[in-house]
């Protein structure tokens, strides 16, 4: 992709996505060229992380072969799930896009607009409510369709399982720093 953008001289940024587990891998996609990186299965077992406590274990103990495609999701594009996944297979559809989801032709988001508008009207308000727009992890929720990246079986290599036979989650802050300092695709495991 980044070959491509510099040979037609196009001059937008390419972030780099999938597959960036460690800060070797960010390294590596920075060094060739993308812009930035966007990293996102580690995090969902983040402290800081909405999923459900269970769904985070249920990452943790994934292998590789507990991981497939659906074709069945709420933007109507594919996306990795646990083949235990209440929304596997059931026809679950709930239509993200209707709600005004996917980006317009101009990069918005629908949610983020209607977010800004209320936080205009509202500028001292604590707390904003949009009740035109809902936000699509809550819609995911409310369907329980929890996605996950191609690399979620080697979560469990990145903490410790704990006396109750649970994986230890960490903070957002630790997982953010291991992806800065380590090299040589190592996993600061926590103390």
């Amino acid at each position: 992709m980044i070959q491509y953008v510099q040979g037609e001289k196009l001059g937008i940024p390419v972030i780099a996505a999938g597959g960036i587990f460690t800060g070797t891998d960010a390294v590596s996609f920075l060094e060739t060229g993308s812009a930035a990186v966007q990293v996102a299965t580690r995090f969902t077992v983040a402290n800081e992380c909405g999923l459900p406590a269970a769904v985070k274990q249920d990452y943790f103990r994934a292998s590789e072969a507990d991981i497939e495609v659906n074709t069945i999701s709420p933007t109507g594009y594919p996306m990795r799930m646990l083949k235990g996944s209440p929304a596997i297979g059931d026809g679950i559809r709930p239509n993200c896009e209707s709600y005004g989801y996917l980006l317009d032709g101009s990069g918005n988001c629908a949610y983020i607009t209607a977010y800004n508008r209320e936080l205009a009207l509202h500028p001292d308000g604590k707390n904003i409510s949009v009740k035109d727009k809902t936000c699509l992890c809550t819609q995911m929720r409310n369907f329980k369709l929890w996605t996950c990246g191609q690399y979620t079986y080697r979560l469990k290599d990145t903490t410790r399982l704990d006396a109750s036979g649970n994986y230890q989650c960490l903070s957002a802050e630790h997982i953010f720093k291991d992806y800065q300092f380590s090299v040589d695709n190592e996993i600061a495991l926590p103390a």
